[in-house]
Order: C-alpha cells, then sequence, then structure tokens
C-alpha cells in the first residue's frame, strides 16, 4: 500500500504525538503517509527500535526537552 521511508524526525514526532499528547494511532495516521500498523509498530517499540529506545530515554530523563522540540 505505501512504501515510504520515515525519518528519524517523523518517528520521533510520531512518538511524541503518542507518548506525550496522547494521540491515537488512527489520529497519527491521517498526518503521516504510512499505514495504522507502522504507527503501532513504532508506538510499541517494534520498529525503529533505535528512536523508541533514544526518546524513551530523553522522556524519562529531560522530559521539558520534548515540548520545546515539537512547538
Amino acid at each position: 500500500m505505501y512504501n515510504v521511508k520515515l525519518t528519524d524526525k517523523d518517528v520521533y514526532e510520531i512518538l511524541y504525538l503518542n507518548k506525550v499528547k496522547g494521540l491515537l494511532p488512527y489520529q497519527i495516521e491521517e498526518r503521516f503517509p504510512v499505514s495504522r500498523e507502522t504507527i503501532k509498530s513504532i508506538v510499541k517499540g517494534k520498529s525503529r527500535k533505535d528512536c523508541y529506545y533514544a526518546f524513551e530515554h530523553v522522556q524519562e530523563t529531560k522530559p521539558e526537552l520534548l515540548s520545546s522540540l515539537f512547538v
């Protein structure tokens, strides 16, 4: 269906929208040209693990930094 590669910035934004803003995968899907399954895989840490673990680390150690990155 889709054959789009997400940038690291896109992945971090997906994680931010889900983990900080509380958006659900179907809501995030409207903003990115990828399937809902791809978004679910990212927010569960099953794909793009490097970005997922980096995001989790920043969220735990410097949560105030996240808000400034995605304004």
